[in-house]
Order: C-alpha cells, then structure tokens, then sequence
C-alpha cells in the first residue's frame, strides 16, 4: 500500500484515537482554545511582518444562545484585537450567527459586528460556505458595503457562477474580495471537480478583480502554481502593494509564506481558535491526508 492510500485509510481511524493525541497535531494549525492564545499568535505574526485573521471556531449554530454567545466572542476579540493594536481583522460564518435559522437575526448580528469592527478601526471578512448559502451570503455583502468600507466577501473558484458573480460586485462599486479554491463538495452541474479547472477559474478570477479595479484582493492559497501565476499578474499589470495580499491559513505552507514576506509581498495569515477545535481539525486532516504521518509519528514519540 502506498503512502498516499494509507495515510486516507488511517483518516477514517482519526476519530478513535485520543483527542488529546489528534490535538498535539492539530496545535500547528490553532493557536488555542481560547482568545489570548490568538493574540499571542498575531503578535508573533506580526513581528514576523504578517497581517492576521482571528476565526472563531464553529458554524451551523442551531439556536439564538450560540448564536449571542458567537457574536460576543467576536465582539471581545475586535476589542481586544484594538487594546493590544494588532494588526489583525476578524472573519465571520454566517452560519455561526444563525443565517440557517433566522436571517432577520443573522443580519443584525452581523451588522452588530461590522459596526464594532468600524468603530475600533478593523476589518471583517464574511466567510463563504456551501452553496445553499452563496446567494444570500452575498445579498448580506451587498447590504453591509452601502453604510460600511471596513467589510469583505470571500468568493470560490470552484463554482461555476463565480466568474458572473465578481462581475456584479463589480460593476456595483468597491468591493474586497478573498478568493480560493473552495472546500466543499457541491454537485458538478454548479461546480468544476477537476483540479485544473478549478485552478483556471482561481487565475481568471483574480485577473478579472485585479483588472476590474477590485479595492483590495485576498490571494487565499497554499498552491505553488496559483502563487507563481499570482506573483506574474503582479507584476505584468503593476499592482499596488495596497491592492492585494496573499492569504494563507495557520501552520500550512510555511516555507513559502516566508518567502512570499521576504519578496515584500502582503501576507495574511487566518488564525483559528476556539473550543471546536475537533470539529475544524478533522477537516483539515481529510483535506491533506498526509498529515496523518505526523500523527503516526506522535503515537512513538516520548512528547
């Protein structure tokens, strides 16, 4: 059996083995459970010449407590992102602040947020999710950017839509845009499966915000080529350094992110915490299989 076919057979073991083991590994990937773990974490990567993201772990919230007990998390992590003046923005599931239950009371809590992010000078990203949500995720954008400069959107170029999608936004005024490939399984009538084509329509996207005057542009993506492809457009068209930053989460593509810092680009680093912790790390065990070696490593190691 090959590296690659065990490593995806040992995924489905994942969840019957020790948390306190799955969390030695998923350390790399979250500062902590708690917030001042994530402020520690800015600040190391601001003193490494990185932005960051604060992510609140957790969405589908199914019930008005988790949804109040979010946005005061969110809340305490802007004002304490201000007190310690890191350089750092927040970024929001809609989900977490209840859009698949009430969206009347999604929108004030997102606008509760927005509002508290302008007042202490940061900045919050809407996250996408599936594409049950696409439309409506992007109606809340388009609502918030009319009253507020300090809010983004997220857009993935593994839907089809996508390309007309970053066409509205843009001929409807300022818009921030993140890009990325997308992590979610959707059906092939409204998604590109190929990994090349997936990786076409991420270099069409970012030439079309780039070229349509997109305010600022999100390059969220660990993938050597879309990065090489990135840096190129860069270049040939000369984009302002104030117009775009590469993108990259916690504990992933280490060695290139430094290298992206050390050419002087942008670079922004999404740094998750929370007590659903589990939950997020699973994913990112299922999205890269091979980092279950290090696990198997751990289960010899004296650590």
């Amino acid at each position: 059996m090959s590296a690659s076919l065990f490593h995806h057979a040992l995924i489905g073991a994942m969840p019957y083995l020790p948390r306190s083991l799955i969390w030695r590994v998923s350390r790399r990937y979250i500062a902590g459970t708690h917030l001042h773990d994530a402020c520690r974490r800015v600040q190391e990567l601001n003193e490494s010449k990185c932005t960051a993201t604060i992510d609140v772990l957790g969405e589908d919230s199914t019930s008005e407590e988790q949804v109040r007990a979010a946005v005061e998390t969110y809340l305490t992590a802007i004002r304490d992102i201000d007190t310690h003046s890191l350089d750092c923005g927040v970024s929001v599931k809609l989900s977490e602040l209840g859009l698949r239950f009430d969206v009347a009371g999604c929108k004030e809590a997102i606008h509760a947020l927005v509002t508290c992010a302008a007042d202490h000078g940061s900045f919050l990203r809407i996250d996408m999710e599936d594409s049950s949500v696409t439309t409506v995720t992007l109606e809340i954008y388009r609502e918030l950017r009319q009253q507020f400069d300090n809010v983004g959107i997220v857009i993935q170029s593994c839907l089809r839509r996508s390309e007309q999608d970053v066409a509205e936004l843009l001929h409807e005024g300022p818009t921030n845009v993140r890009i990325c490939k997308g992590i979610y399984v959707e059906p092939k009538d409204i998604a590109f499966t190929d990994a090349d084509e997936i990786r076409s329509s991420f270099n069409n996207l970012l030439e079309q915000l780039l070229d349509g005057g997109a305010t600022r542009v999100g390059i969220a993506t660990h993938d050597p080529a879309l990065v090489a492809y990135a840096e190129d457009m860069i270049e040939k068209m000369g984009v302002d350094k104030d117009r775009y930053e590469f993108q990259m989460l916690l504990g992933v593509a280490g060695t290139l992110r430094r290298k992206l810092v050390a050419k002087g680009h942008p670079l922004r680093v999404y740094v998750p915490f929370g007590e659903l912790w589990y939950a997020y790390s699973m994913r990112r065990l299922r999205e890269n299989p091979n980092i279950v070696g290090h696990i198997v490593g751990n289960l010899f190691s004296r650590s």
